[in-house]
């Protein structure tokens, strides 16, 4: 990692196959019934999501960190991997993928955003704890959700 990167990641392991997580992961228009703060405002629904589609997302719902932004899917490998970014590349970008590898009994999930820019360390020595502690309820979420629907 460079001086101006930093990185945030949680993982879970999942009793479910990867392609049931996959369903739950991809289905960003329902992001709102399960996962603590992300949701989807406008975008396609799963089976349509390409890379270069643009979705806009709201984040930290309900708080005074609340906001909205558009990212840009760059991955989309079915059911393994699902990644977006989004931002100033200069400022304060972010680039978030969320991998899953099958495993004996079930999937893991390894869900990492990495932030560069020149404000990167700025923002995240001022916010890590915070943005760290949000990632793991949202990797146990899916986790929950998914293995619910089996």
């Amino acid at each position: 990692m460079q001086g101006n990167e930093l990185a945030v990641r949680a993982t879970a392991v999942i009793a479910a196959s990867a392609e049931q997580v996959w369903r739950v992961l991809a289905d960003l228009r329902s992001y709102h019934r399960w996962h603590p703060s992300l949701e989807l405002l406008d975008g396609p629904a799963a089976d349509d999501l390409t890379p270069g589609t643009v979705l806009r997302l709201r984040a930290d719902r309900g708080t005074p960190a609340e906001r909205e932004f558009n990212v840009t899917v760059t991955e989309v490998a079915e059911p393994t991997a699902l990644a977006w970014e989004g931002g100033d590349p200069q400022v304060f970008f972010g680039r978030h993928r969320f991998t899953l590898t099958p495993q004996t009994g079930g999937t893991r999930l390894l869900d990492e955003e990495v932030f560069t820019g020149t404000m990167a360390q700025v923002v995240l020595a001022e916010r890590r704890a915070v943005l760290g502690a949000g990632y793991q309820p949202s990797a146990t979420a899916l986790k929950v959700t998914a293995e619910g629907q089996q």
